[in-house]
């Protein structure tokens, strides 16, 4: 073969092995035009978003603008577009914003509900406290009329003291009349272990609680059946620490992490309850802190809730 032809064979097969990382590349590059809030259009390609700040190709040349000159469309195709590359799409499933609070103001909003508590907001956090541990943990909850069936709520948390011995997130369905206080799921934190319970199929299921309550003895297939109805994990948790808890309920099943670690997940039929509208803190005995409660619910669950509200009229 002459050097000429042994060239050309050559580029040919470089050609050939680059072609389709190079068409990948392009098809990962996200060129669109981009409209301002003033309505001026650009074309460019986005690059990184981080901060606030937008990073963009334009004509060849970097750029750097904040997120909020971009149309409110843009500014959700911006997020949306951040949250699928870091691969995060299951925060795009909770996208209804039901509650936020960080604690700013030294007294609660007024959508915040007590149950048994002496909690205060100061210092720019939540500090749980019990009135009587004797007779009830300190309740703090949030109500919102329309129930969803898929949640997510993420709260920081402090054990700052020796009383803070561990608090529970509560959700609840505040209509439903099977279980006690309309108990559906609950997640128990503490410095050494998490519990996730269901609460509507399991311990405080009516016929179970009053029994319970009441000082009665339980059968062989009930205590059977209660041992299916939770699980816990131990956990290692510095007090005087903040830490981070998200919890994502999905049909039947709730997801916790904490510190952006998976740390417990668990089935039950109870937690697929189709109708949630209270979500609770509540702190065993005192000084559990919190900040940056949040509560987020699927929209297509919504729908579910809609027609099991309908059914029960």
């Amino acid at each position: 073969m002459l050097p000429s032809m042994r060239f050309k064979t050559l580029l040919a097969l470089i050609v050939i092995g680059i072609l389709p990382t190079l068409l990948s590349a392009l098809e990962k590059r996200e060129i669109r035009t981009f409209t301002d809030t003033s309505g001026k259009k650009i074309e460019a390609e986005l690059k990184d978003v981080k901060d606030g700040k937008v990073k963009l190709i334009v004509n060849l040349k970097p750029f750097e603008v904040p997120l909020e000159i971009f149309s409110k469309e843009d500014q959700e195709f911006i997020k949306t577009w951040d949250i699928k590359r870091q691969g995060k799409e299951e925060e795009m499933y909770y996208s209804d914003v039901l509650f936020t609070d960080n604690f700013d103001s030294d007294e609660f909003g007024e959508r915040w509900g007590h149950y048994k508590s002496k909690s205060e907001v100061k210092g720019g956090v939540l500090i749980g406290k019990t009135i009587d541990i004797k007779d009830h943990a300190g309740v703090d909850s949030i109500r919102f009329p329309d129930g969803y069936k898929d949640m997510e709520v993420s709260v920081k948390f402090n054990f700052a003291g020796e009383s803070a011995e561990r608090f529970n997130v509560w959700f609840d369905d505040h209509e439903y009349k099977g279980s006690h206080a309309g108990h559906i799921c609950s997640i128990s934190v503490s410095p050494t272990q998490l519990n996730v319970s269901d609460a509507k199929t399991g311990n405080f299921e009516n016929s179970i609680y009053e029994k319970r309550s009441g000082g009665g003895t339980l059968d062989e297939a009930t205590k059977e059946l209660l041992k299916s109805k939770s699980t816990t994990v131990p956990l290692e948790l510095k007090r005087e620490t903040w830490h981070t808890l998200l919890i994502r309920t999905k049909g039947d099943e709730v997801v916790v992490s904490i510190n952006g670690f998976e740390v417990g997940k668990f089935k039950s039929e109870g937690i697929g309850h189709d109708h949630k509208s209270l979500v609770s803190l509540t702190t065993n005995i005192d000084d559990v802190q919190y900040d940056d409660f949040s509560i987020k619910a699927a929209p297509a669950s919504k729908e579910v809730a809609d027609e099991a509200a309908k059914s029960k009229k």
